[in-house]
């Protein structure tokens, strides 16, 4: 199995080095490593270069956002999976790869997604926490992003399903999901462990953002929810969440509502 690690980047020279160092320090070495940099004007190059020799591809370009720099990795990836390695993340040890590779192997019937849990970490407090992503169905797709950044994508699934949609500055990884699941029905697989380390802070906790995110986010669900969907979905997250993973309430519930993927 070969992966494929991609790390976009810009102006990113406080935290891009743990990210690299999480990377090239990975026990498992069949991955090749891809970095698009936004044509940073800061220390960002100079660290690249530092490691250049462990690191296959780089392109320091102008781009259309965030999204745009991915699909230009996309497009550059040649192993059988991807990961998306933000600049400010890293991955949580250095056996991550070969626990995925040790685990699974390429088939035709061999996820098209392989999916884990995140460790989140709050620079200003200093805490630690667990996300756990175990549990996917229509109300977790409306409410939450899947966890993008523990998230192993099968090469093909892009040229299948489409990359991501640069109309979209911030959620456009959300609106891949619900793509892939609500309309196509990819399949997908739990890891069962933490992947990585996140930080937050990102370009979708940015406050100064909000009245785009929010907007963009509308947007999204519209589309791939009826205004029925979004009542009903909201009302049983706000008032009986916990009883949708009780196997009979769950079921009775998913005959009216038609939640579960």
């Amino acid at each position: 199995m070969k992966f494929s690690i991609i790390t976009v980047c810009k102006d990113s020279e406080k935290t891009l080095e743990n990210a690299i160092l999480s990377v090239i320090n990975q026990t498992y070495n069949n991955f090749e490593y891809i970095i698009i940099d936004g044509l940073s004007t800061d220390n960002t190059l100079n660290i690249i270069e530092k490691y250049r020799d462990k690191i296959s591809q780089v392109i320091s370009e102008s781009d259309d956002g965030l999204y745009d720099a991915m699909n230009k990795g996309i497009k550059l990836a040649t192993g059988d999976y991807l990961f998306f390695l933000n600049s400010d993340d890293q991955f949580l040890h250095n056996d991550i790869l070969e626990l995925v590779a040790r685990n699974y192997n390429i088939g035709s019937c061999y996820p098209e997604l392989l999916y884990g849990d995140i460790a989140v970490l709050n620079k200003q407090t200093g805490k630690l926490s667990m996300q756990k992503h175990n549990k996917f169905n229509k109300i977790y797709l409306l409410k939450n992003t899947p966890c993008q950044p523990g998230t192993f994508y099968k090469k093909d699934t892009f040229d299948k399903y489409g990359y991501f949609d640069t109309n979209y500055k911030i959620v456009s990884d959300h609106e891949w999901f619900l793509r892939v699941f609500l309309k196509h029905n990819i399949s997908a697989k739990y890891l069962g462990f933490p992947v990585n380390i996140f930080n937050i802070g990102g370009i979708s906790t940015n406050k100064n953002r909000e009245e785009k995110l929010i907007a963009e986010r509308n947007n999204m669900l519209n589309k791939y929810f009826t205004k029925f969907e979004r009542t009903s979905y909201e009302f049983i997250s706000k008032n009986c969440r916990s009883l949708t993973t009780t196997p009979v309430i769950s079921g009775l519930l998913n005959l009216v509502f038609k939640f579960k993927l």
